[in-house]
């Protein structure tokens, strides 16, 4: 019995292990730049999801849904996009639900203090979003603010994680996060980089209605005269502050700029302060509007020929010079708020400019750009699963596939597939009612190349 145990436990340590490799390879993050493009559920009439431009992405997050205080989750309509979600699939992009947002964040603090509600929230989680193809959650809590506040965002966090790791290790948890230590202080990020994949630091909005000058939106450095933040000062206090690990930060990109009643920077303003689309901001050059470049901040902005107004923005310069600090930093990437502001026509200028940046290292392309990298995942969720799942993979060329499923001894259980399939991705579902419960693992054969994944079927 005892050696029986034994090699059944060293079969399972040495598939785990070759897992674990594979996961390495296939997950292909770590090789490259994360770019994740906030896509935004109310806007989807003038930016149709086929508009996204997946080739400069590697991840969409979806937003927003959100908590109330009892743990059950509401959305803007019609959140659950299919189409979207299919679409991203196929591109072999991972896609995200955003939950929370500026002004949708006021059940987290109810919603965290209450285990019984966490746990719904939770549940809720999985079952609307999880089991239909969402590969994670970005919380997006603006903001916590008090130590009991501290505390059950890491229980929150901590429960997803287990969660999450008992359908499928491989989902994401990542946050959208301040800038500073205003509500910064109120995140304990010691104990949460263990559970988070990443941090997107939104780091814009540094000026705004709420301060009493006018000065840059996103500056790339701080100037000598303003104390508001940069994305360096943000980056200084994440880093070395805080002790995130470069690789778990990413700065934020705004595609979006302020309008000031003012000729000056850091100067005081009449008027509110709005917000302007860079495609609506970069019409105005030329027309009544004169841009200019601040040398020390790294950023342009735009004056009005009365010399009444100024706008602070981000162009496709300072948004390279964004994305080549987060490389010389050895940051993760780049999180971007919003897919389809700078839309102009057919083309979208800054998202553009960031994929020529990261030109040949972006993350997830590296899985589908690479023959010798193939992705094998379970798609269709829970796993644990009950008599069915899906069976999900991406080839990079037509070619023969093999798909067989083995039991913990390493018996062949059975040939799910043995034939030619055509490049992309593709999805196998797979009746288990005749296999008893235990784990199991798929294994695709792919010309010399051969991936493994657990599978746990609970009857």
């Amino acid at each position: 019995m005892m050696q029986s145990f034994r090699n059944h436990y060293r079969l399972y340590i040495s598939l785990t292990v070759t897992i674990f490799l594979f996961i390495i390879d296939v997950n292909g993050l770590g090789a490259g730049q994360v770019v994740v493009g906030y896509y935004r559920s109310w806007a989807r009439n003038e930016y149709p999801a086929a508009r996204i431009q997946t080739e400069n992405l590697t991840h969409v997050c979806h937003a927003f849904a959100w908590p109330e205080p009892t743990g059950s989750i509401s959305a803007y309509d019609d959140i659950n996009d299919l189409n979207l979600i299919s679409m991203l699939n196929h591109a072999d992009k991972k896609i995200l639900i955003s939950m929370g947002g500026w002004g949708n964040s006021y059940g987290f603090t109810a919603m965290s203090n209450s285990p019984i509600a966490r746990k719904k929230f939770i549940d809720e989680l999985i079952v609307s979003f999880i089991n239909i193809g969402y590969d994670g959650i970005d919380i997006d809590w603006e903001h916590p603010s008090s130590f009991t506040d501290r505390n059950n965002l890491n229980l929150l966090i901590k429960e997803i994680r287990q969660e999450f790791d008992n359908l499928d290790p491989s989902l994401l948890i990542t946050m959208a996060v301040p800038a500073g230590s205003w509500t910064g202080q109120w995140i304990d990020y010691t104990f949460l980089k263990d559970y988070v994949d990443w941090f997107g630091c939104m780091t814009y909005d540094f000026h705004g209605d709420y301060s009493d000058h006018s000065g840059h939106n996103s500056p790339l450095f701080s100037s000598a005269k303003d104390n508001c933040g940069s994305v360096d000062t943000a980056y200084d206090y994440l880093v070395n502050q805080r002790g995130l690990p470069q690789n778990k930060v990413l700065i934020g990109i705004p595609f979006y700029g302020k309008e000031f009643g003012t000729n000056r920077l850091y100067a005081p303003y009449t008027g509110n302060v709005v917000s302007h689309n860079y495609a609506y901001i970069d019409g105005l050059i030329g027309n009544g509007w004169t841009r200019y470049w601040d040398n020390e901040s790294h950023v342009p902005f735009l004056l009005d020929n009365f010399m009444t107004k100024l706008i602070t923005y981000d162009d496709s310069l300072s948004v390279r010079l964004k994305c080549q600090y987060a490389q010389t930093k050895g940051l993760r990437g780049v999180i971007i708020w919003a897919l389809g502001q700078d839309m102009i026509d057919e083309r979208q200028p800054l998202l553009e400019t960031i994929g020529a940046t990261f030109a040949g290292n972006i993350g997830v392309d590296s899985k589908v750009n690479n023959l010798q990298s193939y992705d094998l995942d379970i798609s269709n969720y829970p796993n644990p699963f009950n008599s069915a799942t899906t069976i999900a993979f991406t080839i990079p060329k037509s070619q023969r596939v093999i798909l067989e499923i083995y039991d913990i001894m390493g018996c062949r259980k059975d040939v799910l597939v043995d034939s030619y399939f055509n490049q992309g991705r593709h999805k196998i579902n797979y009746d288990a009612t005749g296999l008893p419960t235990g784990i199991y693992f798929s294994k695709l054969i792919i010309e010399n190349n051969i991936k493994i994944n657990k599978l746990i079927h609970l009857k």
